[in-house]
């Protein structure tokens, strides 16, 4: 079919140029390859998450599958050992190979790493390593070497009033005292989620002293104490067991597992991620078995991105490190053991399992906040611990010619602000922040302010959608998370695409099917993923480029990020267009915190004023800064009244610290202001948006954006998208104005093509550019100011005009779709009239649809084998395939290859001298062309290209090639599919895909109008 053609022709991905390894220097200033925005090095192209699911696999298909990612525009992989994600008890499988020559680590996983570098060299591309298997956060050790991960186990007994304890302590033996101490029960509060036990905290005692060395403790309690009864405590330490891969000695074997003679052959062991021990036993185990000789090293060096560890997940009683009870003391300046009572409730690890029926018990005191301050003293000791492993991984990343990625914190009861800045690369994800703007303001903050040149997120992963996620729901993830400060993504995922035992088509699975994306080969829409890459890859190069710019900073301090929830909720500084981020106190260190001519970090994000919130909970040295910058001139902004919470025991009196910050209002620059209406109060104060947004409301839609400025270049970018999240797809168009602070030439990037054309309308005042802009829900665009530049520039372009004027995308002309003509006054002073383009639309009709469906072969383990067919169907008007009357389209998934002809000119619009085409809005991906020339990649959110320059007098021929996802295939063959051995699992929620919509599924037309160039 001719159609075809659009896939060898539009195929052709953008250069990607040669780069090497990008050093060591994480700052926005670093000496890198960017390439060009037209073409995008690897340095600022997407990645893939890898997954290999263990070291057997074919090591020529492993170098083939790099090599596949370059022909779709990725910058590289961060490759990962998937090891049936393990140690969760979501997976049981019968493990289909030998690991104890397969395992992470042993030889056969260094020949692998050794292929992936070397395929990485050869394609030009870049190569991230995470530190171990699974989530990278272990690695193979000696049996209960010190540096893996810790624990406490808890043991009491109850005493009655008056009673006395002569006994050994319960759970002796368990392992290595820590503590013993003992408290007063004074009532049990039964809740429906948990049972709350107060402690009285004037009768707890740490006695852990008075413990022999047999284990007995003689202990006579007061008699005539008002409470329910006396406890004794006992924690011991212990190791928590848990395996990043499971042991050959502990799999269920699909294959004799050979037996185990040396530790690096034993699996996995999470290490302690708050000690410098733990650190090294992961440096060390590199050195020594993944680095050592032949020239790994320096293909690290050339091609090597970062060392990567995944999102914390592993389970603990309490998270502990032998060296935290000293730390803690040493900063707190009293005991923890015998508050360890209450620490145990929300300060466990991440649960790797499903719920469980029995309702905890946890203890409290009856201190005024239950204990909260105590629990603060440790969770802050607790992530100052974990900045020193980060630290210590992140100054040996450097010493091998990389740098460091790490998602820090979050699902952990630490201050994930605090410790964003110990990585090179902090990442973020989009299932764990939720997919919310304002939690990725949180993590963009820290790492702004540290300079950091890389946000990345670990993009699209969303239960229960594998195999059924579409292009533009992964485009809306990543666009959210540009707005929030992300500006590099690791797509979720890139399974190994070879057959890999007790498997079956389409693709060796991961994560029971639970979670999107299956992106390889194997998919239909494949071929086409360039187009989506590259408008990713150009998106990064301008969110790459320069420093960001933003608005205000919220104070933001808190001890847990178990989750990362909203933490501004009106929508008025983002409907107004300011932009803002989160600092917790515990930056204020770092180097560019200061204040120069009232603005704070004048070298990054130039925050204009901090908003501290009546509820916000303080510190001290956090107070003592902010003052010392209120006094410089920052302006300081007090909503909603002054905080009197401080967080954990501090040793300045809150009196005293709400004296400070009340003093701070004789300044002129320090405001107290309402909780509400925030924008409205910054704006009365002289506090404006570098992007000050005038819209209509009707869309119900928001428009945020991103700020860039590169002053190299003398160049400042900005990003705009209209979130329509929550509207049916193909809604939310919203027009309005943007007055941006920035003058300049205005240019628009188009990041979908490439190309960068001069805005045709706008005015501008003393340093402001105000321009109309029109988006569709969901779409993006780009506007870049350029001052001196290079580019060439529009001699002239429209102030004023009576009309509705519009650019075409790419064309150097203005269209007026107006019902008449209208005039428009021009930079040079001269007016012009600008003719009607009040032409009816051709409506595209008598379609010939082929669809190529793809299905499993006979040998469903064979997932080389997919079967094609073909059917065609001629279509008067266009319809989703499983709405196509007759055509039992409903379980059917591949391409689809639509044909339709018109005539141009149309006699109603004879006077046109151009047309766009209006496909609206995509399903997945499309390609098209017309009278066999391609046109040039459309923005699935709104595809409406220029067929001007491919038209012809007669009868033209538009020809579009659509893909689809798995979905609608796989569901009649759903229970026969199988990874590890495993149907999909239904454990975890995972169903049939409900039958989703596919094709080209809206009207069609060619728009005809009349183009004016300037």
């Amino acid at each position: 079919m001719r159609s075809r053609n659009i896939l060898a022709t539009a195929a052709l991905t953008a250069s990607i140029s040669t780069v090497l390894g990008i050093g060591t220097n994480d700052q926005v200033d670093a000496n890198i390859g960017y390439g060009t925005f037209e073409a995008p090095s690897a340095n600022v192209r997407p990645r893939f998450r890898y997954w290999v699911p263990d070291a057997s696999v074919n090591l020529s298909q492993v170098a083939a599958d790099i090599k596949d990612v370059k022909q779709v525009g990725a910058g590289g992989v961060e490759l990962l050992g998937y090891y049936n994600y393990g140690d969760t008890t979501f997976f049981i499988s019968a493990i289909p190979t030998d690991w104890t020559k397969n395992g992470w680590g042993t030889p056969a996983w260094r020949q692998l790493q050794d292929t992936a570098l070397k395929a990485t060299k050869d394609n030009d591309l870049i190569i991230d390593l995470a530190l171990g298997p699974n989530q990278g956060a272990g690695v193979p050790a000696p049996y209960n070497s010190d540096g893996i991960q810790w624990d406490l186990q808890p043991f009491n007994v109850t005493v009655p009033i008056g009673g006395n304890f002569n006994d050994i302590l319960p759970g002796w033996g368990t392992g290595p005292l820590v503590s013993a101490s003992i408290g007063l029960l004074t009532k049990t509060t039964n809740e429906t989620t948990a049972i709350y036990k107060t402690l009285s905290q004037q009768s707890m005692v740490d006695v852990t002293n008075k413990v022999n060395t047999a284990g007995r403790l003689t202990y006579q309690f007061p008699a005539g104490s008002a409470g329910e009864s006396y406890i004794v405590f006992a924690y011991y330490l212990v190791h928590t067991g848990f395996m990043e891969q499971r042991s050959p000695l502990s799999v269920i074997p699909g294959v004799p597992q050979s037996p185990v003679t040396s530790y690096v052959q034993n699996g996995s062991w999470v290490v302690d991620h708050f000690s410098t021990k733990g650190a090294k036993l992961v440096t060390d185990f590199w050195e020594q078995h993944l680095l050592n000789g032949s020239d790994t090293a320096q293909l690290l060096k050339q091609v090597g991105n970062y060392v990567w560890e995944d999102s914390q997940e592993y389970p603990a009683n309490i998270l502990w490190t032998p060296g935290l009870a000293s730390s803690f003391q040493t900063s707190h300046g009293y005991s923890v053991n015998k508050y360890l009572p209450i620490l145990l409730a929300g300060n466990s690890g991440f649960s790797t399992s499903f719920g469980s029926s029995v309702i905890p018990i946890y203890y409290v005191t009856d201190e005024i906040d239950s204990g909260a301050s105590h629990v603060a003293d440790y969770r802050q000791t607790l992530t100052n611990l974990n900045a020193q492993f980060l630290q210590t991984l992140t100054s040996w990343a450097h010493s091998i010619g990389v740098q460091s990625s790490t998602q820090v914190v979050y699902n952990l009861p630490m201050d994930m602000l605090a410790n964003i800045p110990d990585v090179d690369a902090p990442e973020t994800e989009t299932l764990g922040f939720s997919h919310n703007i304002d939690s990725y303001r949180q993590y963009a903050g820290p790492a702004n302010l540290a300079g950091k040149r890389i946000i990345s997120s670990e993009a699209g992963a969303v239960q229960l959608s594998a195999y059924q996620q579409t292009i533009p729901e992964l485009l809306w993830d990543l666009k959210r998370s540009i707005v929030g400060g992300v500006n590099n993504f690791i797509l979720h995922g890139y399974p190994y695409t070879g057959n890999y035992p007790n498997s079956t088509w389409p693709s060796w699975t991961t994560f029971g099917y639970r979670f999107s994306e299956m992106h390889n080969r194997h998919q239909p829409g494949w071929d086409f993923y360039s187009d989506f890459m590259n408008y990713i890859s150009r998106v990064q190069y301008v969110s790459q480029s320069g420093v960001p710019k933003r608005d205000i900073v919220f104070w933001l301090k808190d001890t847990s990020f178990t989750s990362v929830p909203t933490r501004y909720w009106p929508t008025d500084l983002q409907n107004a267009g300011y932009t803002y981020e989160y600092l917790s106190p515990d930056d204020f260190d770092l180097p560019d915190a200061q204040v120069l001519n009232g603005v704070l970090a004048p070298s990054h994000q130039s925050f204009k004023a901090i908003v501290v919130r009546g509820n916000d909970t303080l510190t001290s040295s956090g107070v003592s800064k902010l003052a010392q910058w209120a006094h410089q001139g920052l302006p300081v902004v007090f909503s909603g009244g002054i905080p009197s919470n401080i967080s954990g025991t501090s040793g300045v009196s809150s009196s005293s610290i709400k004296s400070t910050l009340t003093q701070l209002l004789s300044l002129k620059n320090v405001h107290s202001v309402p909780f509400t209406n925030l924008a409205q109060s910054l704006s009365s104060i002289g506090i404006t948006p570098r992007t000050a947004v005038s819209k209509g409301q009707a869309s119900n839609t928001t428009w945020f954006t991103n700020w860039r400025e590169d002053v190299s270049i003398s160049t400042s970018y900005v990003f705009i998208y209209n979130d329509a999240t929550g509207l049916p797809r193909g809604s939310g168009a919203s027009t309005g104005n943007i007055t941006f602070e920035a003058s300049g030439t205005p240019y628009i990037y188009d990041a979908w093509t490439g190309n960068k054309t001069p805005v045709s309308s706008y005015q501008q005042w003393q340093n402001t550019t105000t321009i109309a802009i029109a988006l569709a829900g969901n779409q993006t665009t780009i506007l870049a100011f350029e001052r001196g530049s290079k580019l060439s520039k529009s001699s002239v372009h429209v102030e004023h005009s009576s009309g509705q004027l519009k650019t075409i995308p790419g064309a150097n002309y203005i269209v007026n779709f107006g019902h008449k003509s209208c005039s428009a006054k021009l930079s040079n002073g001269s007016t012009i009239t600008v003719p009607s383009s009040d032409f009816s639309p051709i409506a595209l009709k008598n379609w010939t649809l082929t669809v190529e469906s793809w299905t499993a072969p006979s040998n469903m383990y064979d997932v080389e084998g997919t079967v094609k067919t073909n059917s065609t169907f001629t279509l008067n008007s266009l319809a989703p395939w499983n709405q196509i009357p007759n055509a039992n389209l409903s379980n059917v998934s591949g391409r689809g290859y639509y044909t339709v002809s018109f005539t141009w000119p149309p006699a109603s619009s004879s006077a046109a001298t151009g047309a766009q085409l209006n496909l609206g809005s995509i399903i997945h991906t499309a390609r098209a062309s017309l009278n066999g020339f391609a046109l040039p990649p459309l923005d699935v959110a709104d595809a409406k290209p220029d067929l001007t320059p491919y038209l012809k007098k007669g009868v033209n021929e538009l020809q579009v090639v659509v893909a689809t996802p798995y979905g609608n295939a796989l569901r009649p063959i759903w229970a026969n599919l199988k990874s590890y051995g495993d149907a999909p699992n239904l454990l975890a929620g995972v169903t049939p895909p409900v039958v989703a919509e596919y094709g080209l599924v809206g009207d069609v037309s060619i728009v005809p109008f009349v183009g004016v160039r300037l």
